[in-house]
């Protein structure tokens, strides 16, 4: 009797979060690889960067120090899909609201298959976003090394019972 190979079909329209880190470039660069595979499209949802809290007590310009920082993630954006096969087809959002915010609207759309994040840190804006992808009932493809905090533990020593001493 021959066996059969069950294949899941592969995500056409992926949906990638992106950050403007080159983690997430790394992560575009593989959704585009699977796109290009599959005959597939990309929507890629540019979350940009605000100054964090802490910034504001420092002695620079809030304004322009939030206004590089958008600079730098549109351009790290840019730099990712020119790299991409020129027969890959790519939609871009760019938005101020949070990453998870605006992946969750964009999923609930209805229009993708798939989710494309890179691997953050335990509080990046990317691990959180995957936390909200997956409460969703959608397990993200997730690329890149795995965060530290996810390493195997070894496991805990087990002390023996005590017996109780006969009287």
């Amino acid at each position: 009797m021959p066996h059969e190979v069950v294949t899941e079909p592969m995500p056409r329209r992926l949906l990638v979060g992106h950050d403007g880190s080159p983690a997430s470039t790394e992560a575009l660069r593989h959704a585009g690889r699977l796109a290009l595979k599959s005959h597939g499209c990309l929507k890629v949802v540019l979350a940009l960067p605000h100054a964090p809290p802490g910034a504001m007590l420092a002695p620079i310009s809030v304004p322009a120090l939030e206004r590089e920082a958008q600079m730098a993630a549109e351009r790290e954006l840019t730099l990712g899909v020119a790299e991409l096969d020129q027969h890959v087809s790519v939609t871009t959002v760019v938005t101020c609201a949070c990453l998870r915010r605006a992946l969750i609207r964009a999923w609930r759309c209805g229009e993708h298959d798939a989710v494309v994040l890179a691997a953050g840190g335990r509080l990046s804006p990317l691990a959180g976003a995957a936390r909200a992808v997956r409460r969703l009932g959608v397990e993200p493809i997730v690329v890149g090394a795995a965060s530290p905090w996810r390493r195997l533990r070894r496991p805990r020593r087990v002390r023996p019972t005590r017996r109780a001493r006969p009287a």
